[in-house]
């Protein structure tokens, strides 16, 4: 049995950022104002919405997100500010839930780093603005069968900020359908509606700000024609062009990073190893950065024997692998016995549609096994005969899968999760089963176990148990969870 470890090794340049290409348009041309009406077809309606990223250079805006249930209880509700400057790569967003008072997030960045900061706790979490999300001014292309959600969003993900990129609500066949003029934070909007036929009942109804096709209110009915309310999102106040002060996208000195963990009733255990084959030490395998503006990232392996033994340590290998690291990298996911990874990553230029790859690293073969849209990083069962993996449409829609490790067998398993917790995240496996909760904030739903043999679905626990991401032991025989004391402001691993 081949046993396998993997280490992410990433090495900053001290250079400025490096930009992605201009994204291909949809329209070839100088886009112009749509000046939206009454008189304006489907078509009409959709490039609008295509092209609103070009309308506007600055954007500030105020509103709110709600949830429902069938009866019309409110779920959730969100309280959001948002400050979008595409053209210099910024962006902040404050939200805070209008049911729970503890939960307050920041969300910005100057265009290096990212800063996603929750005000309960304090805590803030860095990551490098990425490459693929420096688009400006973001056209989409139009292709049947694929969606291209705009790149600013996919880093903020906050649901008011998604009506700026109404984009990423044109690019499904179907109709939209002007249904009145009405007037939203002081703009002018058309009402549409968007049918995926003529007969079927609304999904969507929009108001969009007739100058620049900006969506100021979204309302998502059900997918049963019934007309039930789902979501609503509403913008209160909202300005274009204005100059925004850099000082906006910079961390207030206020905000304290998180105090240093301590370790709580656990003794570290010093062990010694004895001799250790190269065999028995397996590989280890990561992704490296070179220091160098311009240089790809690339998959490297050396042998396990270099964490113990550096004298003997091979010379490192780098890894072929059948398209160019332009995106966004999680790590690979290893099959237990470690004969396997699977990995989800695009080779389109694009970024969308995503494959989920088989990698055999004894071949030296890269096998894919299936495609969607996008593909969340996939995990393995505990026996390594099953591959669980989310995927995501662009527009809202997500759906969890099973496939066989061999490539047969590709199924859904999510049907069966109640509809107003979507949408859902997977945590991993639990013996034959996978781990769902929803990925709606605060959402009060339970975790559930989603059986991998028919997608029947139940809660984990008997109580209303609703903690952080649990993470499943190779085995599924334990989880462990981060759980947080609000009154405290403690963390227990």
């Amino acid at each position: 049995m081949r046993r396998t470890f993997i280490l992410v090794l990433i090495f900053l340049s001290g250079c400025a950022p490096r930009h992605a290409a201009t994204p291909p348009s949809f329209f070839d041309v100088t886009p112009v104002a749509p000046n939206l009406g009454m008189e304006s077809t489907s078509a009409q309606i959709q490039r609008a919405l295509i092209e609103s990223a070009t309308q506007w250079k600055t954007l500030q805006m105020e509103g709110s997100s709600t949830w429902f249930t069938p009866d019309g209880t409110v779920t959730q509700a969100y309280e959001e500010k948002v400050w979008l400057d595409p053209l210099s790569n910024r962006y902040k967003v404050e939200m805070h839930s209008a049911v729970d008072a503890r939960e307050k997030y920041v969300k910005l960045t100057d265009g290096v780093n990212i800063h996603n900061i929750n005000l309960a706790s304090g805590q803030i979490e860095t990551l490098v603005y990425p490459d693929s999300a420096r688009v400006g001014q973001f056209v989409p292309p139009l292709v049947d069968g694929s969606a291209f959600p705009n790149p600013i969003w996919g880093q903020i993900g906050t649901p008011l900020a998604q009506l700026a990129f109404p984009s990423d609500y044109a690019q499904n066949k179907g109709i939209f359908k002007p249904v009145e003029l009405d007037s939203i934070a002081g703009r002018e909007s058309l009402v549409v509606e968007w049918k995926f036929a003529e007969n079927s009942a609304p999904t969507w109804k929009m108001w969009l700000d007739i100058r620049t096709a900006v969506i100021l209110k979204l309302q998502e009915f059900g997918k049963d024609g019934s007309g039930t309310l789902h979501e609503e999102r509403a913008v209160t106040s909202i300005f274009f062009d204005a100059a925004l002060d850099p000082s906006l996208f910079v961390v207030s000195s206020g905000l304290a990073l998180a105090p240093t963990p301590t370790a709580v009733g656990s003794v570290p255990v010093v062990t010694e190893s004895g001799p250790m084959s190269e065999a028995q030490a397996g590989e280890l395998f990561f992704f490296l950065q070179p220091r160098q503006a311009g240089g790809g990232i690339k998959l490297a392996r050396v042998s396990g024997v270099c964490v113990f033994d550096s004298a003997k340590c091979p010379q490192m290998q780098i890894v072929t692998v059948p398209f160019a690291f332009n995106f966004t990298i999680n790590a690979l996911s290893w099959s237990a016995d470690g004969e396997y990874a699977a990995f989800s990553y695009s080779d389109h230029p694009q970024g969308t549609p995503t494959k989920l790859w088989r990698f055999d690293p004894a071949a030296g073969a890269w096998t894919p096994l299936a495609e969607f849209p996008f593909i969340d990083p996939p995990f393995w069962s505990p026996d390594g005969t099953w591959i669980a993996f989310r995927t995501q449409d662009g527009l809202g829609g997500e759906d969890v899968h099973l496939i066989h490790r061999d490539g047969t067998q590709l199924k859904s398993i999510s049907a069966g999760l109640p509809a107003a917790g979507r949408p859902y995240i997977m945590d991993g496996w639990y013996t034959e089963n996978v781990i769902m909760r929803s990925a709606i904030p605060g959402n009060g739903a339970p975790i559930y176990l989603v059986r991998a043999s028919d997608g029947y679905a139940r809660p984990m626990f008997d109580t209303l148990l609703t903690k952080a991401q649990f993470i499943a032991s190779p085995d599924s025989s334990s989880l462990a969870y981060d759980d947080y004391d609000y009154t405290s402001q403690n963390h227990t691993l």
